[in-house]
């Protein structure tokens, strides 16, 4: 838990949010915007001992037309001056014994919210309360990276996938895979791709990806495979195989690794080394 003592020099660290609607009062029955709430057990007396502590801010997402009706309610149960934020560019609130009413996220050492999300340093427990929390189900776990497949692509065409450009690989055999893969380029240059006027195209362009060969280039995920029905032309060619990727992630460096057919596991020293760059990831390239 990341704890922010007052410091002279931090105007953030002077201030303290407390949300309004079920953190300071219960939650108002909606008539024109009228709170008919009374204050949450212990709220009160909450919110004063803050007073003598910090300056404190009361934030509420209500149209600012009923911001005033928030201040008088604190008033008549806090019984302290309270002023309604009028300022477009407050940044930090710092008259303590003096309550502020605002919309704003407000530089502050600490929020009350009963809807925050306390993030602790672990996205991957973070997203799973945020799923709970939202209503929505849990991902699924993330795949090993032993796991995790590699498809060497030979450039050009890996280039235009890598540019965001090229969405499919064209494959005469199908594949059930779906999820993370690792795009590998292979040593070869291909031909009919240095000639295929969509590459050029793509090649031409400023900041158009290198055409590194005999490496690990990139992660992406196989989203379908389909056979060719006259679809996803341009890039997509006639009586093949179409493997659909997205999120393509470029790694911050090429991982020399020799190219194998189909879908092709890595060896531990390659491992090691991707999650290295996975663990600061590229842009991304393609969507």
């Amino acid at each position: 838990m990341t704890v922010i003592p007052l410091d002279p020099a931090s105007p953030a660290s002077h201030a303290v949010g407390v949300d309004f609607d079920q953190t300071l009062a219960a939650h108002p029955e909606w008539r024109g915007g009228r709170i008919y709430g009374q204050p949450l057990p212990g709220a009160i007396t909450a919110l004063r001992t803050l007073m003598e502590k910090r300056a404190a801010f009361v934030f509420t997402a209500r149209h600012p037309r009923h911001h005033h009706d928030v201040a008088r309610w604190l008033e008549h149960h806090v019984g302290c001056q309270v002023t309604v934020d009028t300022e477009p560019g407050r940044a930090y609130w710092l008259e303590r014994h003096n309550l502020l009413v605002t919309n704003k996220k407000l530089g502050a050492a600490l929020y009350i919210d009963d809807r925050a999300l306390a993030f602790t340093g672990n996205w991957n427990t973070a997203l799973a309360e945020a799923l709970r929390r939202i209503g929505e189900p849990p991902e699924p776990p993330a795949q090993p990276a032993a796991d995790v497949p590699a498809l060497t692509i030979r450039q050009p065409w890996l280039a235009a996938i890598l540019a965001g450009d090229k969405t499919v690989e064209n494959r005469s055999w199908p594949t059930r895979h779906r999820g993370p893969v690792v795009l590998h380029a292979a040593r070869a240059l291909a031909r009919d791709g240095q000639a295929d006027p969509l590459v050029r195209a793509v090649l031409a362009r400023p900041g158009a990806p290198a055409l590194t060969t005999g490496a690990l280039v990139a992660t992406a995920r196989i989203i379908d495979c389909h056979r060719d029905t006259g679809c996803c032309r341009p890039w997509g060619l006639p009586g093949l195989w179409h493997w659909t990727l997205t999120d393509v992630q470029a790694l911050t460096d090429p991982i020399p690794a020799a190219g194998r057919l189909g879908l092709w596991r890595l060896d531990p020293g390659q491992h090691t080394l991707l999650h290295r760059h996975r663990a600061a990831p590229g842009p991304a390239l393609a969507h």
